[in-house]
């Protein structure tokens, strides 16, 4: 006859067995639901009409704007170009791109940041408009940055030279001026990939970062064991490929998401 004490336990287990299912369920619907919002509804100017630029799902793409700007679009980003930039010289960002401006003056929007310049610079910048968090960073040149929304707290911009970066948070209306290591963007410019007995999950995170995508993981991954590889101007799926035979996964793309499975 089961116990009080055998009873509860088992209220438990069930519990949690419904808790890790509902989690699971509520994951597959985000990766299976379709993005159908417009990117940057709210600042596009009416009457305006714009050329939208798109990074393909795992590589990257360049793109040249009208007066000589070069731009690195990362994976499931978004680029739109309005009929006016010749005038305004205004363009708005939802995802991550690199800006090598010899153009300018030049304003680069997104929901989150504005990063504006009038001599020539370079800096990257990373804010989708699903998300709340945001980070710019300055290579060359000196690139004023200002909060894209009206702010309660503190609406002063932040002058950034080389070596400076900002992290950004609309949720908690934070914007801080930071260092970083330029080593890391010419890392990222030159995209090349490195992974050193990685275990799978920061392999995993790391490719989440490095290609702008996200990755669902589905079953055991204790046996995957550390990920090796060298990857130059190599895109995600093939990244994948290699490393799946090793790690002992299988992977499929919807949309702009990526799901393993062990």
């Amino acid at each position: 006859m089961p116990t009080k004490q055998s009873k509860t336990w088992s209220r438990r287990n069930l519990l949690y067995i419904i808790v890790v299912a509902v989690c699971a369920i509520a994951s597959l619907l985000l990766f299976l639901r379709p993005g159908t919002k417009e990117a940057l509804l709210s600042f596009r100017d009416k009457g305006q009409t714009y050329t939208t630029h798109e990074g393909v799902l795992g590589e990257r793409k360049k793109v040249s704007l009208p007066g000589g700007a070069t731009v690195i679009l990362n994976s499931n980003t978004k680029l739109l170009v309005p009929a006016d930039f010749a005038q305004s010289h205004i363009i708005l960002l939802d995802g991550e791109a690199y800006f090598d401006s010899t153009a300018y003056p030049l304003t680069v929007k997104t929901n989150i940041l504005t990063m504006n310049v009038t001599k020539p610079a370079a800096f990257k910048m990373r804010c989708f408009e699903s998300q709340q968090g945001a980070t710019a960073y300055v290579l060359r040149g000196e690139v004023k940055v200002s909060k894209s929304y009206h702010s309660k707290t503190d609406d002063q911009p932040e002058m950034l030279g080389p070596g400076n970066m900002v992290l950004a948070n609309k949720e908690i209306d934070l914007m801080e001026k930071e260092t970083y290591h330029p080593v890391e963007m010419e890392t990222w410019l030159q995209d090349k990939l490195v992974f050193q007995d990685e275990p799978f999950m920061n392999a995993v995170r790391k490719l989440e970062e490095w290609y702008s995508t996200e990755i669902y993981v589905e079953g055991d991954v204790s046996g995957a064991g550390g990920i090796n590889g060298e990857f130059s101007k190599a895109s995600l799926t093939k990244v994948l490929e290699e490393i799946k035979q090793a790690a002992g996964f299988s992977y499929q793309v919807k949309k702009n998401k990526v799901l393993i499975d062990f």
